[in-house]
């Protein structure tokens, strides 16, 4: 498991999906916008805005954070692509 500490830049629900073939419908997930820093090969400094799933039932633990820094355990899915745990 790894923590990514980062700013809560915002928080939303992705849309619901709707299975064209069967109808059912699956709520959207909860993500955190997470503002991070990044230092390049020259030494600067490139910030990225990464979207981050997370389980509902951990949606309270953040909900009251946006502007600070938070740490979200993650899980990584292919090169850089995140979700939360």
């Amino acid at each position: 498991m790894l923590t990514l500490k980062a700013k809560l830049f915002g928080m939303y629900r992705s849309n619901d999906y709707k299975n064209k073939e069967t109808g059912e419908v699956q709520v959207g997930k909860i993500k955190l916008q997470l503002l991070t820093n990044r230092t390049m090969q020259d030494g600067s400094d490139k910030q990225e805005l990464l979207d981050i799933s997370i389980p509902p039932e951990k949606a309270n633990l953040y909900k009251n954070k946006v502007g600070q820094e938070v740490s979200v355990d993650i899980g990584v899915i292919g090169k850089v692509t995140y979700y939360g745990i």
